[in-house]
């Protein structure tokens, strides 16, 4: 029995000491900027609220990746790579309706006409 408690009060304390360096790099994680991006007031069926919509995922990309390279000068890190990375997750997280309705509003061919 007193080799199962030594056993049990070594495994406790191994945890406990681990416990606030799992802490610290959540806290670093965490400290990565994010952005959010909403489409509520937009119908991505139409062109130029999908246009809307591209426009503000490319405005917040800009942010987030520019302060991203203010605390990350290590040399593996592109502004232009963050922003492509920061689009496919933004089109990762659109439902399949949202995503049909965005390559349904960039098959649509404008037209003009003129009045006389």
């Amino acid at each position: 029995m007193r080799k199962f408690m030594t056993s049990l009060t070594a495994v406790a304390t191994v945890t406990l000491a681990a416990v606030p360096a799992l802490g610290l790099l959540q806290a670093a994680h965490a400290a990565e900027p994010t952005a959010t991006v909403s489409l509520a007031d937009l119908d991505l069926s139409n062109p130029a609220q999908a246009a809307e919509f591209k426009a503000r995922i490319d405005d917040a990309a800009d942010r987030v990746c520019r302060a991203r390279a203010s605390t990350n000068p290590g040399g593996d890190f592109t502004i232009a790579g963050c922003k492509v990375a920061a689009r496919k997750q933004a089109d990762a997280q659109l439902s399949s309706t949202q995503r049909q309705n965005l390559q349904m509003a960039a098959r649509a061919t404008p037209v003009a006409f003129a009045a006389r």
